[in-house]
């Protein structure tokens, strides 16, 4: 079986305002998914990086109709080039691991990130980043659907509150493992 770690949005612009980033700090969500991103690099685990960015500050790549996008448009904010858009350091991607570019909250549609799957033979898909109940939802349901074996890593993620991140990772049921990332091995 091959393995994949995914950090999702682990960008400036979405972890450094409340109330994500009292959520993360609360939770050491940063320092954990450092510590799996460790563990990955020391097994040989390939790795990619998502970001959601767009080229102009009216979102032109953003569905046109979506409320989550509408309240960020013209804002100055999730900017291709911008400081807002920078990885944080504790997760800052390394030379030859993927940065995955996308404009909607599912890592999956239209990105890179089939062929990065495809190009590795991953059957296995470790996910870690924000929000719970958005990027890190779609990415276990499209993994599901691809037939991967998806493990969510709990404490390396984050949502808007404990509640909605509890709530959400519940409702993942039987559709992946949950895992925390002191119980992350890679080895075997």
């Amino acid at each position: 079986m091959s393995k994949y770690l995914l950090l999702i949005d682990f960008i400036s612009d979405l972890v450094s305002h409340d109330p994500m980033a009292g959520e993360i700090a609360a939770r050491g969500v940063l320092a954990n998914a450092g510590t799996v991103l460790a563990k990955a690099r020391g097994a040989g685990v390939p790795v990619g990086h998502v970001r959601v960015a767009f080229s102009a500050p009216d979102l032109p790549e953003a569905p046109t109709r979506s409320p989550l996008f509408a309240q960020f448009k013209n804002l100055g904010v999730l900017q291709l080039g911008s400081p807002g858009v920078e990885f944080a350091d504790e997760v800052a991607p390394a030379e030859g691991e993927a940065i995955i570019l996308k404009h909607q909250i599912s890592p999956f549609w239209k990105t890179i990130l089939d062929a990065e799957l495809e190009k590795h033979g991953v059957t296995e898909l470790y996910l870690a980043g924000i929000s719970t109940t958005l990027a890190i939802s779609a990415a276990v349901r499209e993994g599901h659907d691809r037939g991967l074996a998806v493990t969510v890593i709990e404490d390396a993620c984050a949502a808007h509150s404990l509640a909605a991140h509890e709530a959400e990772l519940g409702a993942f049921g039987v559709l992946c493992k949950v895992a925390r990332a002191e119980d992350i091995d890679f080895t075997v």
